[in-house]
């Protein structure tokens, strides 16, 4: 039930936007294969409408899957300000707008000739953003922008190993974000993926073009600017946006290790150090965001928790994180081996 939005037209343009976010991040995530393959032999929600032969087909699947993970963490953001209403959700919004709004540049400076698939996305990203800065200005007078004029920049992470945890992610982020925005084609060339076999490309596991991977940059971004936010204005009530982190972790470690289990023995990539690093970079992630929220509890991390507008018990919260982690578990598993 969306009970946590008073202004109709705000919830409208919010759950839009969110369900633009669901059916793209649901369709990467288990079909990314089949929508760079255009979808004519699989199932896929959405066609990049490509055929043999093309120059786009059969490119980019693996980082295609991957972007749809980090758009399945931005779509619970939106369901948690949905169902919990606005107030103070200023840390969750402003960084979804810059980070629709560097998507937005990027996939009109990278598109070139060389990419023959559908132009949807192109007009499907600056629509979603509007329809996500409107929802935001309606929100004002809900109280979206409470504590905005409090914040100040520094260090209010009092815990140690949370603070090493989350600067470790911040610098991470910061390396892949720089590298993936302002120089996709440096990271294309990192995978070392080279000529590539028509087996290959039914596979969707040609080599990403620049967009997808600067799409990639941008969505991470999101993900970056909670991190730094949560490190520069404390612990306190920041459940609202590490939580749709945790939720990516998840989704991309078992997205991946699903994937490529079972593709043993079909064609596959060169393993180069950047697959290498991608592969350890995931679980990673993940431990360092669970070690860092569990251990900033005592900070308030959780403070102000609720689920549909009621108080939400840390016990509460660890048994749906699990029930979470083996829904998806059990969901990739049988899509990849279906």
């Amino acid at each position: 039930m969306l009970s946590g939005i008073k202004s109709t037209p705000a919830k409208i343009l919010l759950g839009i936007s969110a369900l633009v976010s669901l059916v793209y991040s649901v369709n990467f995530m288990f079909w990314a294969d089949c929508y760079v393959t255009g979808g004519a032999d699989c199932l896929t929600l959405i066609s990049n409408e490509t055929i043999l032969g093309d120059l786009s087909y059969g490119k980019g699947g693996p980082e295609t899957s991957f972007n749809g993970t980090l758009m399945f963490g931005i779509f619970i953001s939106s369901m948690i300000i949905l169902n919990e209403g606005p107030k103070g959700m200023w840390k969750i919004m402003v960084p979804v707008m810059i980070g629709l709004s560097v998507m937005t540049a990027v996939i009109w400076l990278y598109w070139d000739n060389q990419i023959d698939a559908s132009s949807t996305p192109k007009y499907v990203v600056p629509v979603t953003l509007a329809l996500y800065v409107g929802s935001y200005f309606m929100l004002k007078e809900e109280g979206v922008d409470d504590g905005m004029s409090d914040f100040t920049i520094g260090v209010k992470i009092k815990d140690k190993i949370a603070l090493v945890c989350l600067g470790t992610l911040a610098i991470m982020g910061i390396f892949y974000c720089f590298r993936a925005i302002l120089f996709p084609d440096d990271t294309v060339d990192s995978y070392e993926i080279g000529t590539v076999s028509s087996e290959m490309l039914n596979l969707g596991l040609g080599s990403p073009s620049a967009v997808t991977v600067a799409v990639g940059g941008s969505l991470f971004l999101v993900y970056l600017l909670w991190i730094l936010i949560t490190i520069m204005d404390g612990a306190k009530g920041k459940w609202a946006i590490m939580h749709p982190g945790l939720f990516f972790t998840l989704a991309v470690v078992m997205n991946n290790y699903t994937y490529w289990a079972s593709n043993i023995g079909e064609a596959s990539r060169p393993v180069s150090d950047q697959f290498v690093m991608d592969s350890a970079t995931g679980p990673l992630a993940m431990l360092l965001l669970l070690i860092s929220y569990y251990r900033l509890r005592d900070e308030g991390v959780e403070e102000g928790m609720t689920i549909y507008g009621e108080d939400c018990p840390p016990n509460k919260f660890n048994v749906f994180l699990l029930t979470m982690a083996l829904g998806l578990g059990l969901l990739f598993t049988l899509n990849a081996f279906s």
